[in-house]
């Protein structure tokens, strides 16, 4: 990247047609329109974001990414649309062929996923932010660990039936203090071309974290996920919370 220009990003939204757990996981109505859209409105409402992409190998899931305002300049390959394919391959891939084709070079890259619906522009915006004033080679969001899933909480059954806490000497040690800060991933990636282009991964050396509230990082695996989200956002709407 060029000293005083202004780095370009760009929203990649990762939409294969196959789903083993949840076919048509992508498309699937939540309150009255299709997962995928969701992400989509996120990205279009960050003036930051300079493209919205959808990456399919769906002519479905193409057509609905194309009415709700993103883009599809290609479909993707099979080969990395498989149940196993790792999500960094296709970011690669994207803006490999971008810059080959159209000749457009992304700076930095924003992985947001349709299965989580619940992000806020707002965070992304802020992401962006300290992408750009960290120079960071990635940002994620992250979610405090609630302390009942803390892994030092964690147990494990033994062989013999018996259960002993999976990092016994560490949970007794942190009893009467506080723990380390864990987190979690939530549903943000902000991944630098370098990152991507050198190292094959989304995050890098230089990474630094946003913290989100964990509501905002609900996933969607299953139908009874979405019922779970959808009822979310009906008392969302009805008690007015922004």
């Amino acid at each position: 990247m060029k000293k005083n220009k202004k780095p370009k990003f760009i929203a990649i939204i990762p939409a294969r047609g196959g789903s083993k757990r949840f076919p048509g996981k992508n498309i699937y109505p939540l309150c009255g329109k299709p997962l995928l859209s969701y992400p989509i409105g996120i990205a279009k409402k960050v003036k930051e974001i300079d493209r919205v992409i959808v990456s399919t190998d769906d002519p479905k899931i193409a057509a609905a990414a194309k009415k709700y305002g993103a883009e599809v300049p290609f479909m993707r390959p099979v080969e990395l649309a498989g149940d196993t394919s790792p999500v960094v391959e296709t970011m690669i891939y994207t803006v490999k062929r971008l810059e080959q084709e159209e000749g457009f070079h992304a700076d930095y890259v924003i992985l947001l996923q349709p299965t989580n619906p619940l992000v806020q522009p707002k965070h992304v915006a802020q992401a962006i932010k300290l992408a750009r004033e960290k120079k960071a080679d990635s940002v994620v969001a992250v979610a405090p660990l609630d302390v009942i899933n803390h892994p030092y909480n964690i147990r494990e059954i033994l062989a013999d039936g018996t259960i002993k806490f999976w990092q016994n000497k560490l949970h007794y040690e942190f009893l009467r203090k506080p723990r380390p800060k864990f987190y979690h991933v939530a549903s943000i990636w902000i991944s630098s071309y370098d990152t991507l282009d050198k190292n094959k991964k989304l995050e890098g050396k230089r990474n630094f974290h946003l913290i989100v509230d964990p509501i905002y990082t609900l996933d969607i695996d299953y139908k009874e996920d979405l019922e779970l989200i959808e009822a979310w956002l009906e008392y969302k709407k009805k008690k007015q919370i922004k």
